[in-house]
């Protein structure tokens, strides 16, 4: 498919606008295009897209979303930053995506804190509950990060983001979840099929197993062998018929030479005729 017609809604209002877009736009550029069309209003904190549950991947196409369709609505969730948080050189900002949810959380975090600080920032703010880090992880992506790290060993850039998830149990990102399923699929697919290329070389006999009669591989047959003619006599003379006459050819020869005297004869007429 190279467009789809898609339903944008308005982080506030509620509001969609209807859009046939090119499958090859981002959602990065999707996002500027509403800006320029003035659908959204600026936003410090940023835009992102969120399909369902599923939030979608900024620097994606939307050729690449599998679950988009025609006439699909597509949510406008707009960011906000804590005004009273101090900003400084070390400080960073992180979108923080919630374990079951489709909801983000910003924070300003310093880069030589530990990760730590995000889960703990996430539980004051009541966006987790019971938040530890015994308890929650983070995910940048599919990597796991360190907990007891700091942020910029964690190779964390300000506005990336980060997926809390529960300790002990699969993401609660929909995408990752859908992708693992397929993989175990996908494995136990290829197991089967090995057990039963196995089962089906054990049934089959070794190759100094199989039984050769010695006396047909030496001798295929021992009856005398019979023309198609002597067969068919045979069955004439048993059902008292006449046999069959042997088919004589007519002389080779014999038709060269009347061919040739019926040349020598027509030249002869030829010839007579114009002296007459």
């Amino acid at each position: 498919m190279t467009e789809y017609n898609l339903n944008f809604m308005h982080p506030q209002y509620g509001t969609t606008m209807n859009v046939d877009i090119d499958a090859s736009f981002t959602v990065e550029e999707m996002i500027k295009n509403l800006l320029m069309s003035g659908f959204i209003s600026k936003n410090e904190a940023g835009y992102d897209f969120a399909l369902m549950d599923m939030m979608l991947d900024r620097k994606a196409t939307f050729s690449e979303i599998q679950e988009l369709y025609d006439g699909a609505v597509i949510r406008i969730i707009a960011h906000k930053v804590d005004a009273t948080e101090i900003i400084s050189d070390n400080f960073i900002l992180l979108h923080i995506k919630h374990p079951v949810e489709t909801l983000i959380l910003d924070l300003k975090i310093n880069e030589k804190d530990s990760l730590t600080e995000v889960i703990q920032q996430a539980s004051d703010k009541n966006f987790i509950q019971g938040g530890t880090d015994s308890i929650f992880h983070l995910q940048k992506g599919e990597k796991l990060l360190d907990l007891n790290k700091t942020v910029s060993e964690n190779k964390v850039h300000s506005g990336d983001y980060l997926q809390i998830v529960k300790a002990n149990e699969e993401t609660a990102d929909p995408l990752h979840t859908a992708v693992k399923g397929l993989n175990d699929k996908v494995n136990k697919l290829q197991q089967d099929i090995e057990t039963q290329l196995t089962t089906i070389k054990d049934a089959l006999p070794a190759a100094n197993m199989i039984p050769i009669d010695p006396t047909r591989a030496v001798n295929p047959t021992m009856q005398t062998y019979e023309s198609i003619d002597t067969i068919v006599n045979r069955l004439l003379v048993s059902s008292k018929q006449d046999p069959l006459r042997p088919v004589r050819p007519f002389p080779t020869s014999l038709v060269i030479n009347l061919l040739c005297f019926l040349v020598i004869v027509v030249f002869l007429v030829l010839v007579l005729l114009k002296y007459i």
